[in-house]
């Protein structure tokens, strides 16, 4: 216990530092593949350590973020805001979104793993169980949010810099001397006196005006956290179960018809397809017929959901029949010219990771 409380606080003093290492690791990890026997197993293994490892060391800032006065603490993502609060009134919610991440951060090193010890038939037998576990958990999610859309991340990210993080322990020290406390509340909040600093560094000048607007509430900060994601009913929610069965659909096709066939392809992204229409006309018909209605949260998940279709074109038997030749002609023509050659040796690189495994290209 006494290590672990050393640990927590040399990482919460050297925040700066470690993120910078955490960084220059994780940029490691994706020159390694094809550099030596076994490297793209080595890179992945790394990978899923510092995310891992990343993961503990942000429930760590946040504890001591937590301890601060709300004056000082910096202001949260309106995805960590909703994350939290549901995180914080379910046990079950937290315990399925760290089995989610930790299934998220390590799918890929399990898929190699299996397949260099054990073979392709009990490789897709466990990205069979993967995918159904995820299925299980997301729908427990949604079951949980009264269904509610799904986030990405389901975990908290850190969206705090940690170059900040130092001035955070010298306001506590002078929360004394900035703060008051009430006597009847117990709130703590800033004295006028700590607020009268000018910008321009003078004495005696106070630019009140920019510390009003510091203090200026959006619409996302006043609504409650549950309410920055709507509801789903009808088309909307079924949609929503289509996008979080579909990965399982596709791995139970492919295992049927094989991965060359092209109906396991064409049946994901049709799934795919009606899923996101369904969700997005739900989503106009809750906004009585607006374009882009839906919560700034919902649109950009929309959003990212939108980018996930470029994973088809790496898919088989797609990326045999169009992708994998321009790739390679692009490697070709980019090995002749300078800086652009690098971009091209990393993907001659991953091109035998991108036939190979399954979860570098599922997007799910």
């Amino acid at each position: 216990m006494d290590f672990l409380k050393k640990y927590e606080s040399f990482i919460f003093k050297n925040a700066s530092q470690v993120s910078s290492i955490e960084s220059t690791l994780r940029s490691l990890t994706y020159i390694l593949p094809g550099r030596f026997d076994d490297a793209d197993l080595a890179s992945e293994a790394l990978f899923s350590t510092l995310n891992l490892l990343g993961l503990y060391h942000d429930t760590i800032l946040t504890k001591h973020i937590n301890s601060l006065p709300p004056t000082h603490r910096p202001t949260p993502s309106p995805l960590n805001r909703y994350t939290r609060d549901w995180q914080s009134s379910s046990v079950a919610y937290k315990r399925i979104v760290m089995l989610l991440t930790i299934i998220q951060y390590t799918e890929v090193l399990i898929e190699m793993g299996i397949q260099k010890k054990w073979g392709q038939q009990y490789k897709w037998r466990v990205i069979t169980a993967l995918e159904a576990i995820k299925a299980a958990g997301r729908l427990g999610l949604m079951r949980l949010t009264n269904n509610r859309m799904l986030m990405h991340p389901v975990h908290v990210e850190r969206d705090v810099d940690p170059a900040q993080l130092a001035d955070l322990t010298e306001a506590q020290l002078a929360l004394k001397e900035s703060h008051w406390t009430g006597a009847r509340t117990g709130s703590t909040r800033l004295q006028l006196s700590a607020v009268q600093k000018s910008s321009t560094g003078k004495a005696g000048k106070t630019d009140v005006t920019e510390f009003l607007l510091s203090k200026v509430l959006t619409p996302d900060v006043v609504r409650r956290p549950r309410d920055l994601v709507g509801m789903l009913n009808g088309l909307g929610a079924v949609g929503e179960y289509l996008f979080i069965l579909r990965p399982l659909i596709y791995v139970l096709a492919m295992r049927k018809y094989g991965q060359k066939s092209w109906y396991p392809w064409f049946l994901s992204l049709a799934i795919e397809l009606v899923s996101r229409s369904s969700i997005k006309h739900y989503l106009a018909s809750r906004g009585s017929g607006r374009a882009g209605s839906g919560t700034p949260l919902e649109k950009d998940e929309m959003k990212r959901r939108l980018w996930l279709l470029l994973y088809y074109v790496l898919r088989s038997p797609f990326y045999d029949r169009f992708t994998k030749e321009r790739l390679h002609n692009f490697c070709e023509s980019a090995s002749k010219k300078p800086l652009i050659s690098l971009v091209g040796g990393i993907v001659r690189d991953y091109q035998p990771l991108w036939e190979s495994v399954y979860f570098y290209t599922a997007g799910s």
